[in-house]
C-alpha cells in the first residue's frame, strides 16, 4: 500500500493502481451504479489526447520542463491505448466532469513519475501542477467529449453504410417481385418488393449523409478557456499553440470555439447530434418493423418474405420461429429514443457559466452510438442478407387487390371504379375479371391495363393511358 495526502487528510491506496486519493474519494462517494468510466474507452482516449496536446504545448512555450513533458506524453500514449482503463472506476453519471479530469491527472502523474523515478507518486510530476497546467476540468472535459463523439460517430456511419448496402442489394434482387401495396394496413395498388426495399435503403442513406455532415461540425474545442472562459491560469503562448498540437495529436483539424463562453455554457449541440442518431434509428426501426410484418406467418400472416431463422421461437410451441433480428433492431432503436430524453434533460440543466450537467448526455450519446452500430450490422448480416421473397404468394395477393379498380376509375370515373371494386369483393373475383364481366374492357385491353409489373412503373402506366385514351370517358 502507498500513502497519499490531500487537503482533507491522508489515505492508503493499493500499490498497483495508478489513480490517487482524489479518485478514491470520488469512487467512494459516487458509487451509485455499475456504469464506470472504464466502460467508455473512447472517452478516456479523448482525454489522453487532450492531455498530450497540453503537455506538448506547455513544453513548446517553456512552461513545462522537457523531461517532465516527455514523461507525461508517454503516459498519455499508454492511456490512449487503453493501458489504464481500469484506473477509472468512477460512475459516469457524476464522475465524468471534474472527477474524471482529476483521475486522469493522477493516473498520468503516477505513470510519469514511474517513468522518471521508477515508482509512483508526485515527487517529479504533480497531477495538478504539471499534468493539469494551463487547464481546467471545465475546458478539458468538454473538448474531450467533442473528440470522443466525433471519433465514435464514425462507427455509426460505417454500420449505416453496411446496412444500406444490404438493403440496396435486396432492392435489386427483388426488383421484379410484384406484391400488394398496403396503406393503413389495408390493400392498396401494386408495388414491387424491390421498390419497398429501395425506400428503406434511401432512408438509411439520407440520414447517414446528414449525420456525416453533422459530424463535420464537431471540430472545435474550448481549451484555453480554463474555468469560466476567461483563460485565467494559461501561460503566455498556450492559447496560440494548443490547437495546432491538438490537431496533430488527433490527426484532424480542431479549431478553437468561436466563443469560449458559449462553448462552456451551452449543451444544445448534444441535442442536435443525438437527434441525427435518433432519426437514423427511426428509419432503421421502420425497415425492421416492416420486414417483421411482411414476414409474418408462415400460414396466417402476410408471408410476403421469409425471414432467416436464427433460433427456436417458443418453449411450448414446436416449430415456431420468431423474427429475432428484426426485434433486436427495433429494441435497440427504442433505447436510442429513450436516450434522447436523457440528452435533453442534461442539456438544459446547466447553469450560469458551465453546462455542468452533461454527464447524462455524453453517456446517452455514446450508448446510442454503440448499440446502434452493433444492431445495424447484426440486422444486416443475420436478417436482411438472408431474406427471400415468396414471389408467387406476393403476385397472387396483388392480383386480388380491390384497389386495382383504380385503373377502371381513371378511365371511366370513380363511380364505375367503385362498382367494379364492390363486384370483385362480393364475388371473390379479381378487378380484371369484374371489369370484363361488366363489359368495360376487352380481353386484350384487360391484359394490358392489369399487367401488374407495368402498373408499378409510372412511365409504363402513362403509356397505357395514352394507348387507351380513346375509351376514356370521365
Amino acid at each position: 500500500m502507498r500513502k497519499e495526502t490531500d487537503a482533507l487528510g491522508e489515505m492508503l491506496l493499493p500499490d498497483d493502481v495508478y489513480y490517487g486519493i482524489q479518485t478514491e474519494r470520488n469512487r467512494q462517494c459516487l458509487a451509485i451504479t455499475d456504469d464506470p468510466l472504464s466502460a467508455y474507452p473512447a472517452f478516456i482516449k479523448a482525454v489522453a489526447q487532450v492531455k498530450k496536446a497540453c503537455a506538448l504545448t506547455n513544453k513548446e512555450i517553456g512552461a513545462l520542463d522537457a523531461g517532465k513533458a516527455d514523461a507525461i506524453m508517454r503516459a498519455c500514449d499508454e492511456m490512449a491505448d487503453g493501458a489504464f482503463n481500469a484506473d477509472f472506476p468512477l460512475c459516469i453519471f457524476r464522475g465524468s466532469g471534474t472527477p474524471f479530469n482529476m483521475a486522469a491527472n493522477e493516473v498520468l502523474a503516477n505513470r510519469a513519475n514511474e517513468i522518471l523515478t521508477g515508482y509512483k507518486g508526485s515527487d517529479q510530476v504533480h497531477p495538478n501542477t504539471h499534468v493539469n497546467m494551463c487547464q481546467s476540468s471545465n475546458d478539458v472535459v468538454p473538448t474531450a467529449k467533442g473528440i470522443a463523439i466525433h471519433n465514435e460517430v464514425g462507427r455509426v456511419l460505417k454500420a449505416a453504410a453496411h446496412l444500406e448496402a444490404a438493403l440496396d442489394a435486396k432492392a435489386a434482387e427483388f426488383a421484379d417481385v410484384v406484391k400488394m401495396g398496403r396503406t393503413c394496413l389495408q390493400d392498396a395498388v401494386p408495388i414491387t418488393l424491390g421498390q419497398e426495399f429501395s425506400g428503406y435503403a434511401a432512408g438509411i442513406r439520407r440520414n447517414r449523409l446528414l449525420l456525416e455532415r453533422e459530424r463535420a461540425r464537431w471540430c472545435t474545442g474550448v481549451l484555453g478557456a480554463t474555468a469560466v472562459g476567461t483563460g485565467m491560469g494559461c501561460m503566455p503562448g498556450f492559447s496560440e499553440h494548443i490547437y495546432k498540437n491538438l490537431s496533430a495529436v488527433c490527426g484532424r483539424e480542431i479549431r478553437r470555439d468561436a466563443n469560449l463562453f458559449d462553448g462552456l455554457q451551452a449543451s444544445d449541440s448534444f441535442i442536435i447530434l443525438h437527434a441525427h442518431l435518433q432519426a437514423l434509428a427511426t428509419v432503421a426501426a421502420k425497415a425492421a418493423l416492416d420486414i417483421r410484418l411482411m414476414g409474418s406467418g408462415p400460414r396466417a400472416g402476410f408471408g410476403d418474405i421469409v425471414i432467416p431463422a436464427v433460433q427456436p421461437g417458443s418453449s411450448i410451441m414446436p416449430g415456431k420461429i420468431n423474427p429475432v433480428m428484426t426485434e433486436v433492431m427495433i429494441l435497440a432503436c427504442h433505447r436510442v429514443a429513450g436516450n434522447q430524453a436523457g440528452v435533453g434533460f442534461g442539456a438544459f440543466s446547466g447553469e450560469l457559466d458551465l453546462g455542468a450537467s452533461s454527464a447524462v448526455p455524453i453517456r446517452s450519446i455514446l450508448n446510442s452510438i454503440d448499440i446502434l452500430s452493433r444492431s445495424m450490422v447484426l440486422f444486416a448480416d443475420k436478417c436482411v442478407k438472408g431474406l427471400s421473397a415468396n414471389a408467387e404468394k406476393c403476385l397472387h395477393t396483388a392480383e386480388r387487390s380491390t384497389s386495382l379498380a383504380t385503373m377502371v376509375s381513371a378511365l371511366f370515373g370513380y363511380k364505375i371504379g367503385s362498382r367494379v371494386a364492390n363486384l370483385a369483393y362480393e364475388h371473390n373475383i379479381t378487378c380484371r375479371e369484374a371489369a370484363e364481366r361488366e363489359h368495360l374492357l376487352s380481353h386484350e385491353a384487360a391484359d394490358d391495363l392489369f399487367d401488374l409489373l407495368s402498373l408499378t412503373d409510372v412511365k409504363k402506366t402513362e403509356a397505357l393511358f395514352a394507348k387507351y385514351a380513346g375509351i376514356r370517358n370521365v
